[in-house]
């Protein structure tokens, strides 16, 4: 019934792709949408019955929200927000990645709280809808995607619960725990020179089965993005773009390890 609607708790997340305003290309746009959609239809092959969380994606023109919530009936103590906001991010991190290795800029914000989502109409609306986006209109500003602080700390604190978990049945697993660490999500999100939480889309790009098939490392794959980069800051004269690639060229070159750094 019409009155029974209400809102949800969603993890919301707007990203808005860069230098597009002037894209006129058919080809481009096409490609931006399609990114978004398919790296969604692949997380959601994995969406088996016993998973507690879904996911949904709504595009238009160069602009993208995600949403993700946890299932009707999932009792409340599998309701672990911290999980699911680990989860998201690092399903959606290959999109990121495609993005980057397409050589496509953007910007977003990410939010947790109340929001309405109703495909059949595809209309969504609410308080972290909104918040998503001024995070990314008025907060983000360069590159980078802000996370806000509750999805931030939540996400963190669940990563340590994981960290601690595998430290003490670390003398039974097989698998070293310095391999283990980035699965659980450290990393996944880190405090930015404005002290501003940020998403780390670079946190595992040699764990993605896309780019093994086309660069030998994560450190090739970082590499390129920062000749790219460094290409754009030489060939531009507008101080905005050139601030931009600044920005990307700085969060990409933290993110080499101190033997690759020249």
């Amino acid at each position: 019934m019409e009155n029974d609607k209400s809102y949800s708790k969603y993890l919301v997340i707007f990203i808005d792709i860069l230098g597009s305003q002037n894209r006129d290309d058919f080809e481009k746009a096409y490609k931006i949408n399609s990114i978004f959609h398919e790296e969604l239809e692949k997380n959601n092959k994995n969406d088996l019955p016993h998973t507690v969380y879904f996911r949904k994606i709504y595009t238009f023109s160069d602009c993208s929200y995600i949403f993700y919530g946890f299932k009707e009936n999932v009792p409340e103590e599998k309701r672990d927000e911290g999980k699911l906001f680990t989860t998201a991010l690092c399903n959606c991190e290959p999109i990121f990645l495609r993005f980057i290795k397409e050589k496509i800029m953007f910007r977003g914000g990410i939010s947790y709280g109340d929001a309405y989502v109703d495909p059949s109409k595809s209309m969504f609306f609410g308080k972290a809808v909104n918040r998503a986006y001024q995070l990314e209109s008025n907060v983000a500003i360069h590159p980078r995607i802000v996370v806000d602080n509750y999805v931030a700390e939540e996400l963190l604190r669940n990563v340590s619960f994981q960290m601690n978990q595998a430290i003490e049945k670390n003398n039974t697993c097989e698998i070293p725990l310095s391999e283990m660490i980035p699965l659980f999500g450290h990393g996944l999100v880190e405090q930015d020179v404005d002290n501003k939480f940020i998403f780390n889309y670079l946190h595992m790009p040699q764990f993605n089965l896309l780019y093994n098939n086309c660069y030998s490392s994560g450190e090739e794959f970082i590499k390129e993005f920062i000749n790219f980069c460094e290409e754009q800051i030489e060939e531009n004269t507008e101080y905005k773009i050139i601030d931009k690639y600044f920005y990307a060229l700085r969060f990409a070159l933290d993110k080499l390890p101190p033997s690759c750094k020249e």
